[in-house]
């Protein structure tokens, strides 16, 4: 799955687009037919892969009220289909996706239920560089989203570049515990040969929490972004390298954000980090930052998707896994001014 929607990062992008506003007093108001809403974003390393498609309503009376009727927002007959193409324009894969109902999503301005995604498994479609290279196959692929709706002429469409792996510098791949006040201060370190890619550092920490009776398994994360390139000079020209410094002020105010203050917890013990590059094109950073300055969705949201609205693209991801705090670190996560309500203990 898209390892939690990503949620900044895909955690963080929207889950649904209204191609509507969403007020509840339009009146009078001009019939229109209902256009498709689309919200795709593939990791070529997920099990599943998730399109969601609804449409845009309108009508006399309440917005609110339409958008809990399922047939309101949920087309009937419609179909979805991905294609993977190479730099070439010929066809490696196309695999239809069907509906599937999945679990409730969150109460909001939706119905909840029925939650409907087109849905197929990593098996049926080549997006993995392994299985594209036991078929000798470069990595060098377009990705097309073809939805077809009966009674609209148009088919709605899309395309994305499945995007490499980003190749690691630094820390290296036996590093693992994490400093920030020693001499060489924690920091990532990686180069990326494709240009219009967008980087973003999920960053998921997990720790024990423990109870007046009993323990349980918690994990936070939390998503970092404005990440440049920087130029270096190398004999014989320049090489493009992307980092991210690690600052401790700002790493306790991210973990003091993510965590939440609970009066049932006694303690809590912090397990390991893992600190995850995730490469996207930049069709992601355009759709953040248009909807984060947008006032509402009135022609104003970006959208990549021919014939209809929304988001259509891929990422994937490369990091370093089960690190775990140095001494020091560990004392200002249990002392510090940032984190100290939150009751963490000095040891592992």
């Amino acid at each position: 799955m898209i390892k939690n929607k990503l949620v900044k990062w895909l955690s963080l992008l929207l889950t649904c687009i209204l191609g509507v506003s969403c007020s509840s007093d339009f009146e009078p108001h001009i019939m229109a037919e209902p256009t498709p809403v689309v919200y795709g974003i593939i990791n070529p390393y997920d099990s599943l892969y998730n399109i969601r498609l609804t449409k845009s309503f309108i009508g006399p009376g309440n917005a609110y009220e339409y958008a809990r009727v399922a047939d309101s927002i949920y087309y009937s007959d419609a179909r979805v289909f991905l294609e993977s193409k190479n730099f070439s324009g010929k066809t490696l894969d196309r695999v239809e996706l069907f509906p599937l109902e999945i679990e409730p999503r969150s109460p909001g301005i939706f119905t909840s239920s029925p939650n409907i995604v087109y849905q197929t498994d990593y098996k049926s479609i080549r997006l993995r560089p392994e299985m594209l290279s036991e078929d000798g196959i470069p990595y060098n692929i377009d990705l097309f989203l073809e939805i077809s709706v009966p009674g609209r002429p148009e088919l709605s469409t899309a395309m994305t570049r499945l995007k490499k792996e980003p190749r690691i510098i630094n820390p290296k791949g036996n590093f693992q515990k994490v400093y920030f006040y020693g001499e060489l201060p924690f920091y990532m370190e990686w180069t990326h040969d494709e240009t219009d890619t967008y980087f973003e550092i999920k960053v998921v920490m997990r720790y024990r929490e423990v109870l007046e009776e009993g323990e349980r398994e918690a994990e936070v994360y939390w998503v970092l972004t404005g990440i440049e390139p920087n130029e270096v000079n190398f004999p014989g020209g320049t090489r493009t390298i992307y980092s991210y410094y690690f600052r401790p002020e700002n790493f306790y105010s991210q973990i003091r954000a993510a965590v939440p203050k609970d009066p049932e917890v006694k303690g809590r013990v912090i397990r390991n980090l893992d600190f995850i590059i995730l490469s996207s094109d930049g069709t992601i950073k355009e759709y953040n930052e248009v909807n984060q300055i947008a006032d509402d969705y009135r022609g104003s949201s970006y959208s990549n998707i021919l014939n209809g609205l929304g988001i259509f693209s891929a990422f994937i991801e490369k990091g370093v896994y089960n690190q775990r705090l140095g001494q020091r670190e560990l004392d200002s996560l249990a002392f510090g001014i940032y984190t100290k309500h939150l009751n963490f203990k000095n040891w592992e």
